[in-house]
């Protein structure tokens, strides 16, 4: 897994915390989100935050570069990520010509021993540029309607054979009902959160191999039985009270 280097990323001034005290306070999370996990640290070069995992959606033979608003700002991060991933890649770049848009892993959520693909769709995410992507990854596809502020990952996410999901965010009870048959099939259970919860930032959390880091925000939402579920789960719980403070997620900064 890539962890972006953030520690030289400028915030401003309205969060507080001058410049050299921002600087600090970005060394200490960087160095809590390093301490246990074995990550490639990639320095992209750039000063102000970005969300990597809108740029790319992998998995360990393949690479897509997704097709978001303004891509050609990107080019030089996205050279730079290629570079160190080193895998067939697969350039989904121009849609975004034609104002179709896919935002990589925040778009797609998969299980990939399942070969299962999640998928809002709304006006950041196209519905046909996701089946291609299923098609491309041999993933079999499942999508929905979702509203256009958010994205996939902000209401699912898989880490074992568990899915983490707001599930009320599905407003058509058959896709619904579908979607947890195709789960009970393949043997994946659920963890359920509600829509309170996903406005009080309780997805900010990665899977990263077969654990899950989340914040400590973000645990702070879940209720008891909710922990008391993802104790069966391999997690570690990180206080990274800047980046929190400044609006960063663990998608933006992890890959």
């Amino acid at each position: 897994m890539i962890l972006i280097d953030f520690r030289n990323w400028i915030f401003d001034k309205s969060l507080g915390v001058l410049p050299n005290a921002q600087k600090e306070l970005l060394q200490r999370d960087f160095d809590i989100l390093t301490k246990n996990t074995d990550f490639k640290i990639l320095d992209l070069g750039v000063l102000k935050p970005l969300s990597i995992s809108n740029l790319f959606f992998k998995n360990e033979e393949q690479i897509a570069v997704s097709p978001i608003k303004d891509i050609e700002a990107y080019y030089e991060a996205i050279d730079k990520v290629l570079e160190i991933e080193n895998k067939e890649t697969i350039d989904y770049t121009e849609a975004a010509e034609e104002e179709i848009y896919f935002y990589g892993q925040n778009s797609l959520v998969s299980h990939l021993a399942s070969e299962i693909a999640l998928c809002g769709i709304n006006e950041k995410t196209d519905e046909s540029l996701f089946e291609e992507y299923c098609e491309d990854f041999e993933l079999t596809p499942f999508s929905f309607d979702l509203p256009d502020d958010i994205l996939t990952s902000d209401i699912a996410c898989f880490v074992g054979n568990r899915l983490l999901i707001c599930s009320a965010y599905i407003k058509d009870k058959k896709v619904k009902k579908d979607l947890f048959s195709l789960l009970k099939v393949n043997g994946i259970s659920t963890i359920t959160f509600t829509k309170e919860q996903i406005e009080n930032g309780v997805f900010d959390m990665k899977s990263v191999g077969d654990k899950l880091i989340l914040t400590q925000k973000a645990h702070n939402v879940f209720t008891e039985d909710q922990k008391n579920a993802l104790s069966e789960i391999k997690t570690e719980i990180i206080n990274i009270s800047f980046l929190d403070k400044a609006g960063i997620k663990l998608s933006d900064i992890i890959l």
